[in-house]
């Protein structure tokens, strides 16, 4: 083969070596681009914008859901709050129509015809007086506008008469003319007070007086609150309407003759829901959100729903029914029921979107957890024991002992337990350090004296324990590590 084929042949070799090199380069890319596609840790560091886009407006999207869930949480939080507040009235007044009827007639007469009129209403506690005369009210403000006055005393407010003209005087802003003048009785400062309500713009207006705690204004001297109110009532002045609330039934039996007699001797009736079906029905009622609620965005409309289903099955739960069996059994109170709600009510947050019968069983349990067995949760192992000493001695009829007979009792528990091995982690305390400690438990008001002298030395003065025997085996069982020789002789178990 010549020279020149030779270059040929090494040339063809050459471009085909090149071509299968090129193949393989391409290959390999190809190869690369696949991988790239594929694995996401391999992007360039320049992403296409959709794909930026789509997780932050994911994250948008979430955040805006979860602030409208907060705004109904929210919304339906201070709905129920003001509700078992008593800050909103209900809609609507279940089994006491007839007596609402009875009242708001009443109340009509004054404000409309001038007509004065007296009346007393009588019922248990929670059964609904002040919500009756507070919807009565409202509803008069809504026909009438601002013609009538209202003036609102409580009996545990106002402990005196001199103290209940005062607050008339405040509540009808006549402050400043009741200043530079002196009076000689209270029935001329009330009769001056009464005479301002005829002057001026308000001419001739109505005022309704409303005694909360009847019964205790019945026990002021000589009565002259109640004896002035009802002879204005009864005469042709100024018209008012004078309404006491009570929860006794013997009221009447408290008011003096000349009282008595200028009463108008109405009396209205209420009752407390008679079954516990009806009383789980209000109690139902209190915790769901009404559907008239102007509830605009899909999302609330469902909130709400799920809310209310939340609420049904949460009274189908056998321990939440216990819980409202017993304040029925005890009380019939819905405001027993009422201070229960507020913590389950108060925890509702994005994470606890709907109300749970686990939350108002803890919430019962603090509600009638004692407050001296949990004031001695804090007291040391010494006070304690003392404390249980002083509980031997009230079981042998001892009552009232000084510190020496109970350092006494607390020297043979700890002989006895030093005998039997039971000592671990106790010992004797001195009787200084004692003293201290039973000190200590006075200032508590656990024990007091029984009668306070002078010249008796203070472990000699005689005392008596504040607590009652559960009290006291309530607390040792509650105690944090108590020792079981302590826990032993406490609950009265022998060692």
């Amino acid at each position: 083969m010549s020279v020149l084929g030779k270059r040929k042949a090494e040339d063809s070799l050459v471009a085909t070596v090149d071509l299968d090199s090129d193949n393989e380069d391409n290959e390999t890319i190809v190869q690369n681009l696949s991988l790239f596609r594929e694995n996401p840790f391999l992007e360039s560091h320049s992403p296409r914008t959709d794909e930026i886009e789509a997780p932050h407006t994911q994250a948008l999207a979430e955040q805006s859901q979860n602030h409208g869930l907060a705004d109904y949480i929210q919304s339906a939080k201070k709905l129920i709050l003001d509700r078992i507040s008593e800050r909103s009235l209900p809609d609507s007044l279940e089994n006491l129509t007839t007596q609402y009827d009875k009242l708001f007639h009443l109340l009509e007469q004054t404000v409309k015809t001038g007509e004065s009129n007296s009346c007393l209403l009588v019922g248990n506690r929670g059964s609904g007086k002040s919500i009756l005369v507070r919807k009565a009210i409202e509803e008069l403000r809504r026909d009438h506008k601002d013609n009538f006055l209202v003036v609102e005393l409580n009996g545990l407010v106002q402990t005196d008469d001199k103290s209940a003209l005062r607050e008339i005087t405040r509540q009808l802003t006549r402050e400043s003319q009741m200043e530079g003048r002196s009076f000689t009785s209270f029935a001329e400062s009330l009769s001056f007070l009464l005479s301002l309500l005829k002057s001026g713009t308000k001419s001739n207006s109505p005022v309704i007086f409303v005694l909360d705690e009847f019964d205790l204004f019945a026990q002021h001297p000589k009565q002259a609150l109640l004896y002035n109110l009802f002879d204005i009532a009864q005469s042709s002045q100024n018209p008012i309407a004078v309404l006491g609330l009570t929860c006794r039934l013997d009221t009447m039996e408290l008011l003096e003759k000349r009282v008595k007699s200028r009463f108008s001797h109405r009396q209205i009736y209420l009752y407390s829901p008679s079954n516990f079906g009806d009383f789980s029905a209000v109690t139902k009622k209190a915790l769901k959100i009404p559907q008239t609620i102007t509830a605009v965005e899909p999302g609330h409309i469902q909130y709400i729903q799920d809310f209310n289903s939340a609420v049904d099955t949460m009274f189908e739960d056998p321990s939440f029914l216990a819980v409202v069996r017993r304040i029925f059994d005890l009380t019939k109170d819905l405001r027993m029921f009422f201070k229960i709600c507020f913590q389950p009510v108060s925890n509702l947050s994005i994470r606890s979107p709907f109300l749970n019968a686990a939350q108002f069983y803890e919430s019962g349990i603090l509600q009638r957890a004692d407050s001296k067995t949990e004031l001695l949760k804090g007291v040391s192992l010494l006070e304690l024991i003392l404390i249980v000493s002083m509980g031997k001695l009230l079981d042998r009829e001892t009552n009232t002992f000084n510190f020496q007979m109970v350092y006494d009792e607390y020297k043979e528990f700890m002989n006895m337990t030093q005998v039997g091995g039971h000592s671990f982690g106790m010992k004797l305390y001195k009787r200084a350090v004692a003293l201290k400690a039973f000190e200590h438990l006075q200032s508590f008001e656990l024990v007091c004296p029984v009668e306070s002298v002078a010249k008796c030395p203070k472990e000699y003065r005689m005392m008596k324990i504040m607590l009652e025997p559960t009290q006291i085996t309530s607390a040792v069982l509650k105690y944090r590590d108590c020792p079981s020789a302590v826990k032993k002789w406490g609950t009265g178990n022998p060692m």
